[in-house]
């Protein structure tokens, strides 16, 4: 009975390995296939986005030119050249370049705007060394071409764009050095079996800084008998050695962005891949018949302890262990069984892990609930503020508006520093003393407590109450003090204001709200600050709330050391 077990053992290892044989050299031509295919859209794809983002650069600097040729200090400087005060001329040609200025440095490409008075046979640029070229009227508008030119002293190669400004007499040249390109090219290499360059017949290629010149310019040779269509891939063969060209033609410059890959690095793995498997099955099927006589004594009885030893931890006995050697790859799952049949017994003994999992789940949906209210009346204000022609309090909301949304959008962590906290409630308290004029405020934390790690979003939800429900309904001059304490084991800050303060029993009722289950009549903002500090801290953290020595209402924000 043994000997035809063995033997059927030995015709199912047989009968396996060879099927696997057949189909698995029926899939290596198709794995052939599809990676070449794979390779050839996924390099279509980087090349479709590394174009999208060069033509998007290039249509912004285009959109300069065309915003810097309609700019209404320009308009004032040339209605203004014949009134003979100079000073105020100066003063305009300043705003000028400080507009000019303002275009070359939003973009994150080296660029040039240049202006071109034609009656004057004037120049205004922030390149001092650009001078009037009778050519540039010749110049073919409205496309980039290449050239090489002077730029701040220096000879360089660069793309130039010449547009007619609506203004007569006026045209404005847009200017962007290769090397600006070749600085994509070579953040699109990064350091991969690949050699990308832009390519156009006739002209020398613009290549990365680390490009291979010599395959290039071979590679650009077989190009020019080629006729290219706007985007495609080929193969071609340089120095015996075949390789896989993909391009894609950029509508604005006219030049082919050129990806070039040998095929070999892409199909090498494969045919290790290959050679590899060949060989384990040959090795395999040597084994199968040693492994077969090993099979019984080795795995047979280790086997049938571990399903006895599961079955005894499905009844209920987690007290089972398995006692018994087998003095081979078996003794890591007996192991591995006594160590899960340990940990399972632990684990029900340590519920309260699970406990602290829900826990941190209802932090963060406490934390994901606070979100700024008052957008709209700042951007009202802004607009009120700019039909009134006051630019520094529109500057002075912007910068506040934009610091606080700045932190407030900011995902990346659950936690920050006191520090932190406290500049985005200066920032909501400038916002709102633009808005209301008429209430003060003092925040005094210590030094020592500024650098405190504590939950986001924690304290300013209370300021912005005080503000609301203190400030705003009262008919006085607002006072809102913030403080930080620290002592008998704890941290806190205080938030007092002057303003109507609010009835024993409302006050009772809100330190019953905070502590029971959200319902939908209740405010989330305060309740949400409260479960937050007893999740994190627990203890005796949490808000305590209390009449204001100003007369006000008072919270504080109390957590553990």
């Amino acid at each position: 009975m043994k000997t035809n077990t063995f033997g059927k053992i030995i015709i199912l290892v047989i009968s396996l390995l060879l099927p696997i044989v057949a189909l698995y050299g029926y899939s290596y031509q198709v794995s052939v296939n599809v990676v070449r295919q794979t390779v050839e859209e996924s390099n279509i794809n980087r090349l479709s986005f590394f174009m999208s983002q060069m033509e998007l650069m290039i249509e912004q600097l285009t959109k300069f030119s065309v915003t810097a040729g309609r700019d209404f200090s320009l308009r004032e400087y040339l209605n203004g050249r014949d009134s003979g005060d100079e000073i105020t001329q100066l003063q305009r040609q300043l705003r000028i370049y400080e507009m000019l200025n303002m275009q070359t440095t939003t973009s994150a490409w080296n660029n040039q705007i240049i202006l071109y008075l034609l009656d004057s046979k004037e120049v205004i640029s922030t390149d001092y060394s650009v001078h009037y070229d009778d050519n540039i009227t010749h110049s073919p508008t409205g496309q980039w071409t290449q050239r090489t030119a002077v730029s701040f002293g220096i000879k360089q190669n660069l793309f130039s764009q010449v547009r007619r400004s609506d203004i007569p007499n006026l045209l404005v040249e847009v200017r962007f050095t290769e090397d600006n390109l070749r600085n994509m090219l070579s953040l699109f290499k990064q350091r991969n079996q690949r050699e990308p360059f832009l390519y156009k017949s006739g002209m020398d290629p613009i290549v990365s800084y680390t490009a291979d010149r010599t395959l290039v310019n071979k590679t650009s040779e077989v190009l020019d008998s080629m006729n290219l269509a706007h985007t495609g891939s080929s193969t071609i063969t340089i120095d015996g050695e075949k390789y896989i060209v993909n391009y894609i033609l950029s509508s604005s410059l006219g030049w082919y962005l050129i990806d070039i890959m040998p095929i070999q690095s892409i199909f090498t793995p494969i045919v290790t891949s290959r050679n590899l498997f060949y060989s384990s099955i040959a090795l395999l099927m040597a084994l199968s018949i040693l492994a077969t006589l090993l099979l019984y004594r080795n795995v047979q009885i280790p086997i049938h302890l571990l399903i006895r030893g599961v079955q005894r931890i499905r009844d209920g006995q987690y007290s089972t262990r398995i006692n018994k050697k087998a003095n081979n790859e078996f003794d890591f799952l007996i192991s591995s069984f006594n160590q899960m049949a340990e940990k399972i017994e632990e684990l029900i003994d340590k519920v309260y892990k699970e406990t602290l999992r829900s826990k941190e789940a209802t932090l963060k949906q406490l934390q994901s609930q606070i979100n700024p209210h008052f957008l709209y009346n700042c951007m009202f204000y802004i607009k009120n503020m700019a039909n009134l022609g006051d630019k520094e309090a529109v500057t002075a909301m912007a910068l506040n508006l934009g610091e606080y949304y700045r932190y407030t959008t900011r995902s990346e962590k659950t936690t920050s520093t006191i520090r932190e906290e406290v500049k985005l409630i200066r920032n909501y308290l400038n916002i709102q003393q633009l808005r209301i004029q008429r209430f003060r405020f003092e925040i005094d934390i210590p030094e020592e407590m500024m650098e405190i790690e504590i939950p986001r979003l924690l304290i300013q939800p209370i300021v912005e109450n005080a503000v609301i429900h203190g400030v705003e309904p009262s008919l006085q001059f607002g006072v809102i003090l913030i403080k930080g304490e620290r002592g008998d084991g704890y941290y806190r800050i205080v938030v007092d204001d002057n303003g109507p303060g609010i009835t024993e029993e409302r006050l009772e009722q809100i330190k019953k709200q905070i502590s029971i289950p959200l319902q939908e009549e209740t405010g989330c903002g305060l309740w949400n600050i409260h479960q937050r500090l007893v999740h994190q801290y627990e203890g005796k953290s949490g808000l305590n709330f209390s009449k204001s020595p100003y007369d006000g209402f008072r919270v504080e924000v109390i957590w553990e050391e």
